[in-house]
């Protein structure tokens, strides 16, 4: 294209407290007509109402796109759509639609003193999925708009990125399914889903994990351990009951400051591995459905170190004892069938830590068998 002609346009942005000249070309201007600098200012600070930050789309080589309509043949990695979320003209999309975002973020293991790693967590798990069989039919669409990402971001400002990142997510009636990340991921899903919400609508939480994740943070400041506390906090605040479920209970990963938190506080409810392994499956789903009864919207948060290391070697905290995964799916399923799942992430995956993909594909696979039926609930 020819730019010797093109026209500069000074547009101040009032936010960012920067003046920027924005390059457009003749044709841009002659179709913009008259008042064309208007115009320009209007389209330059309409995409900036919305700038999500410390957000970063994907190159659209990422994925093998297929060829053809073959859907049986076809892989996750060829049937996933790019979509860049500051785009102002998107408007609410029909029909069910996922949106896979990743949590690039393992400051809060760092600060826990865990293994770091998790930060390689969505490429991982994104570059397993896209090899599974897609199984979701015609009429189901995925996109993957990228990553919140900021390595000289504090954790605060990442988790707030995030949440802005799911709320606009939601507006565009685009299922959240986030890839972490360590699990300060969990804060800024949360906050992201509860701000789409009506303010008199509590959102329960169900997590999946070896531990609480309920330690106080006056000393560290937020970190991977604490989002659930922050979570109980902002709902203290608000005078709101924290609805929180944790499967997968390891005692010996767990003080007694811990155990005597939860006791005390009567909203929140846990079930231990062991507890599971006895139970089984239906017994399991029972005590989950009597945790839902009478809540509207659930949001699950999966934490992959909740699995043995046989299944899961590669995360920020590895587990001796665990969970069957072969369990937990079944349980992901049966909350997706609720139809009050409005969100699920995935967290923890540290693929410095792992051997032969094990963790990223345990993951994957966990999207796949998730989103089977989460596809025929309505929320």
């Amino acid at each position: 294209m020819d730019y010797s002609d093109s026209r500069y346009y000074p547009i101040f942005l009032i936010k960012h407290s920067l003046s920027v000249r924005v390059l457009f070309p003749p044709k841009v201007i002659d179709r913009l007509g008259g008042n064309s600098y208007n115009k320009v200012a209007s389209i330059v600070m309409e995409k900036d109402k919305i700038m999500l930050e410390d957000y970063y789309q994907l190159d659209n080589s990422y994925y093998h796109k297929r060829l053809d309509d073959d859907l049986y043949a076809a892989k996750w990695g060829m049937v996933i759509e790019f979509l860049d979320l500051n785009d102002p003209s998107l408007k609410p999309f029909d029909g069910v639609n996922f949106a896979l975002i990743g949590f690039k973020s393992d400051k809060g293991v760092y600060i826990n003193h865990g293994r770091v790693g998790a930060v390689e967590g969505p490429q991982a798990i994104r570059t397993q999925l896209a090899k599974l069989p897609w199984h979701l039919g015609r009429n189901v669409r995925v996109f993957d708009v990228g990553d919140i990402d900021g390595p000289n971001r504090s954790l605060e400002q990442l988790q707030q990125s995030l949440a802005r990142a799911v709320k606009r997510l939601r507006e565009l009636n685009l299922r959240p399914i986030v890839l972490g990340g360590g699990h300060e991921t969990a804060y800024g899903h949360y906050l992201g889903l509860k701000s789409s919400l009506a303010p008199d609508q509590d959102l329960a939480v169900i997590n999946m994990d070896a531990h609480f994740d309920l330690r106080p943070y006056d000393q560290t400041g937020p970190n991977s351990g604490t989002g659930f506390r922050q979570m109980f906090d902002d709902t203290l605040a608000q005078k709101q009951a924290f609805n929180y479920l944790i499967l997968g209970i390891q005692e010996h990963n767990n003080n007694l400051f811990l155990f005597d938190f939860v006791a005390k506080s009567k909203a929140i409810q846990f079930l231990t591995g062991m507890d599971m392994y006895q139970m089984g499956y239906k017994e399991v789903c029972k005590s989950v459905d009597t945790f839902l009864a009478g809540k509207e919207q659930v949001y699950l948060t999966i934490d992959i170190d909740c699995f043995a290391a046989g299944a899961a070697p590669g995360v920020s905290a590895i587990q001796s004892l665990g969970l069957d995964p072969n369990l937990a799916v079944l349980v992901f399923q049966h909350i997706a069938a609720s139809g009050k799942l409005i969100g699920f992430d995935i967290v923890e995956v540290s693929p410095p830590h792992d051997i032969d993909n094990h963790t990223a594909n345990l993951a994957a696979s966990f999207v796949f068998y998730l989103t089977q039926v989460w596809a025929q609930a309505h929320d």
